[in-house]
């Protein structure tokens, strides 16, 4: 009886790692598509430039097709992967550019007073873990690109 005690309780031990293996798996591939999404989201808005201020020499990003296009992204990553098709996905776009200013620009690394957008995108969804001792409902992703000289 002790024999059947003893591997009654590393088997349970055991499937308990598996299970927390695979939704820790789950969890790094929902981190990576968030990654991937979120610098398409900030490299693509960069490109909305507003062509009067661009033709006078500033540069200035219309912000309404930047969230646009981010609307668009997010719209179309949500059928790409099980996790992101089940949850829901926000984002929140901080430009900032020669219109707008560069204050609080440093709080996101950027040193230099150069165009940049940084976008955060954040997930809520079901808990990502089987186990009943852990909990994940939401996840989030920050990516900056700076228009460089």
């Amino acid at each position: 009886m002790k024999l059947f005690i003893t591997f009654l309780g590393l088997l349970i031990v055991c499937l308990s790692l598996l299970c927390f293996s695979s939704d820790i798996d789950r969890y790094a591939k929902l981190q990576m598509h968030m990654k991937a999404l979120a610098e398409d989201c900030a490299a693509g808005s960069m490109l909305f430039t507003n062509a009067e201020e661009y033709a006078a020499g500033r540069i200035v990003i219309n912000e309404d097709d930047a969230a646009r296009y981010v609307d668009f992204l997010l719209s179309r990553a949500s059928g790409s992967y099980e996790l992101l098709r089940e949850g829901r996905l926000e984002a929140e776009i901080r430009l900032f550019d020669e219109r707008k200013g560069y204050e609080g620009s440093d709080v996101f690394g950027i040193e230099k007073e150069c165009p940049s957008c940084v976008i955060t995108i954040n997930w809520e969804g079901p808990d990502i873990f089987r186990l009943p001792f852990f909990e994940l409902r939401t996840a989030s992703r920050t990516a900056v690109y700076e228009w460089a000289d």
